[in-house]
C-alpha cells in the first residue's frame, strides 16, 4: 500500500513539475494564456437570465417575485448548467443527447407546434433573419392611418355610428390588450438598425389600439395599455430582456384597478419572411397570426386549450389567416410570458417585419371577430371563464 502510495505521489510530483516548467517558459516568451471576450461570451450565452435571477432569488426573495415562474430545479442549478455548459446536453431531456446525432430533432428541442398551420415552420423560430426587407407590401395599396379629428365629421355631414356599449359583456370590460415589446415595426415605416426593426411611435401598440377599439366596437369589454415598456426599461437602465418582467407589472396594475379583466392579449410583430406571414382572403391582405405558448407556466395547458380553440375558430372564418399554435419549452430564455396570469393570457404575433401597418389592422378586425364569436358561443354553452377574475 505504502509502494503504491508513493509511486502516486512521485507521478503527481512530475506533472506538477512539468507545469510550473511550462509556465514558466510561456512566461519568458512573453506569451499570456488568456480567456478571449468571445470564449465568456459563448459561454455566457448558454445561461438563462431566469436562470440567474433563480440563484439570485435564493439570497434575495423578492426577485422571484418580481420576475416570472421558476423554470425545473434541474435547469436553474449550478450543478445542471454546468452539465450542459460542458456537454451541451440538457439535463432530464433526452432529445438534447439525441438532437446532435438524428437530423430534424434538434429544432423540437424547446418548440414544437401544438397545432400547425399551412406552411407555419420552426425554421421561423430557430433562424435568425437579416434586418433588411426581401419583399414588402404594394404601397400603392397601402391606406394611410389617419386618426379622424371631430370636425371632419361635422363639416362632411356624416354622423359615425356609436360603438355598441360593451353588450356582450354588460358593461364589463374583461380583456386588456398589452405589448411587452412595444417598439416592434414594420420595414414599411422604419429603418433597421442593426437586428432591431423598431419604431418610438408606429409600432405594434398601434394594432393594440386597434385591437381595443375593434373588440369594444363588437359588444367586448377591452382596455388598452399605452405604457412604453422600452422607455421605461431605459428609464430604470434596465436590460431589454426584462421586458417581460416590466409589462407584468403593467398588467398586474391594471387587474388591481379592474377584478373583471380575464384575457390578456400581449401582442408581437414576428420577423419571419413576408410569404410566410401574409395572407390574402377574399381579396384582402392580411398579416397572419402565431398564437405562442410557454411551458414555464405550470399551467400551459389551459392556455394552450384556448389558443387551439381561437385557431380553429379562425379557421373556418378566416381560412389560412393563424399559422397554428406554438409551444416554447422551459429551456426557452422567457418561456413564461406572463401567461400563468390567466388561462386567458396569450402572446399573439401579428404579421412580420416585411407586412404593412394596414395588414396588421386587417388582421386586429379579424381577431376581434373570432373573439367576439368564440366568446358568445362559449357563454353559450356555459363555458365562459370570465366569469370568475377572483379566482385567480
Amino acid at each position: 500500500m505504502a509502494t503504491l502510495i508513493q509511486r502516486q505521489f512521485v507521478v503527481l510530483s512530475f506533472i506538477t513539475a512539468f507545469l510550473f516548467v511550462m509556465t514558466g517558459v510561456l512566461s519568458l516568451g512573453g506569451n499570456r494564456i488568456a480567456i478571449s471576450s468571445s470564449a465568456i461570451q459563448q459561454a455566457a450565452s448558454h445561461i438563462s437570465s431566469l436562470a440567474i435571477l433563480g440563484w439570485m432569488g435564493q439570497e434575495i426573495p423578492v426577485l422571484s417575485e418580481t420576475v416570472q415562474a421558476q423554470a425545473d430545479d434541474r435547469t436553474n442549478s449550478v450543478t445542471g448548467f454546468l452539465f450542459r455548459l460542458a456537454t451541451n446536453i440538457q439535463p432530464g431531456d433526452l432529445r438534447s443527447l439525441l438532437g446532435r446525432e438524428l437530423p430534424g430533432m434538434v429544432t423540437t428541442e424547446d418548440a414544437r407546434f401544438v397545432v400547425q398551420g399551412k406552411g407555419a415552420s420552426l425554421a421561423d423560430f430557430y433562424l435568425e433573419y437579416p434586418a433588411h426587407p426581401r419583399q414588402v407590401a404594394d404601397h400603392s395599396q397601402v391606406v394611410p392611418i389617419v386618426e379622424p379629428k371631430p370636425e371632419d365629421a361635422t363639416k362632411s355631414g356624416e354622423t359615425k355610428p356609436a360603438p355598441v356599449p360593451n353588450s356582450i359583456t354588460n358593461g364589463k370590460k374583461i380583456v386588456y390588450v398589452y405589448n411587452s415589446h412595444n417598439r416592434e415595426s414594420w420595414f414599411s415605416e422604419t429603418k433597421p438598425v442593426g437586428t432591431s426593426v423598431d419604431h418610438p411611435t408606429r409600432n405594434i401598440s398601434l394594432i393594440s389600439k386597434h385591437l381595443s377599439e375593434a373588440l369594444n366596437d363588437r359588444g367586448i369589454g377591452s382596455d388598452v395599455s399605452t405604457d412604453d415598456i422600452y422607455q421605461q426599461l431605459l428609464n430604470k437602465k434596465v436590460h431589454y430582456s426584462f421586458s417581460y418582467a416590466e409589462s407584468l407589472q403593467v398588467v398586474k396594475g391594471a387587474t388591481e384597478k379592474n377584478k373583471e379583466l380575464y384575457y390578456f392579449f400581449d401582442l408581437h410583430r414576428d420577423t419571419a419572411p413576408r410569404e410566410r406571414t401574409t395572407v390574402t382572403i377574399k381579396g384582402k391582405t392580411y398579416g397572419r397570426i402565431l398564437f405562442v405558448i410557454g411551458k414555464r407556466n405550470k399551467s400551459y395547458e389551459k392556455n394552450e386549450a384556448f389558443a387551439t380553440e381561437l385557431h380553429e375558430l379562425m379557421e373556418k372564418m378566416y381560412p389560412e389567416l393563424s399559422r397554428g399554435v406554438m409551444e416554447k419549452g422551459a429551456k426557452t430564455d422567457h418561456g413564461e410570458y406572463n401567461q400563468s396570469l390567466s388561462p386567458g393570457s396569450l402572446l399573439i404575433e401579428i404579421g412580420g417585419t416585411e407586412n404593412s401597418v394596414q395588414e396588421s389592422i386587417n388582421t386586429a378586425e379579424a381577431l376581434a371577430d373570432v373573439f367576439a364569436a368564440y366568446y358568445q358561443q362559449a357563454e353559450k354553452v356555459g363555458k365562459t371563464v370570465s366569469d370568475e377574475p377572483a379566482k385567480r
